[in-house]
């Protein structure tokens, strides 16, 4: 009874997989439509929004530290209340408050890299339409 199950198993699995690896063909050729496309929409990208989008994740993660730097602050003036607790709540709000801080220095960077990609589209497209 168990080696037919085996056999049973082994049997799906091998169908599963050879209808898996049947499929790529055409997964192929539809990648090969899109490749010009993508091309083509990759000069429409709003790199402005995105730098917003960005600055403005970066204020929001800046005021979540300034939150988890009042909660240190308070823990450290009331740890007298927790003994213990207190000292891994506080040891907790550094490690947030440092891990909010590098995540808004990254999206500050993110955004400042789409507004330099903005400024130099907005400069190709102006030289571009004063040659033409």
């Amino acid at each position: 009874m168990k080696s037919e199950i085996r056999k049973f198993v082994a049997a799906i699995s091998t169908l599963g997989l050879l209808a898996a690896c049947s499929g790529t063909g055409v997964i192929d050729a539809k990648k090969d439509d899109t490749s010009v496309s993508s091309q083509n929409i990759a000069h429409f990208v709003d790199h402005e929004g995105l730098a917003r989008r960005y600055e403005d994740r970066a204020r929001k993660l800046l005021e979540i530290a300034a939150e988890h730097e009042k909660q240190l602050q308070y823990y450290g003036d009331k740890s007298y209340l927790y003994e213990r607790h207190g000292l891994d709540r506080q040891a907790h709000a550094v490690a947030l408050v440092q891990r909010y801080k590098r995540a808004a220095e990254k999206a500050a960077e993110t955004a400042f890299h789409h507004r330099t990609v903005a400024q130099l589209a907005k400069r190709n497209y102006i030289a571009s339409t004063v040659s033409h």
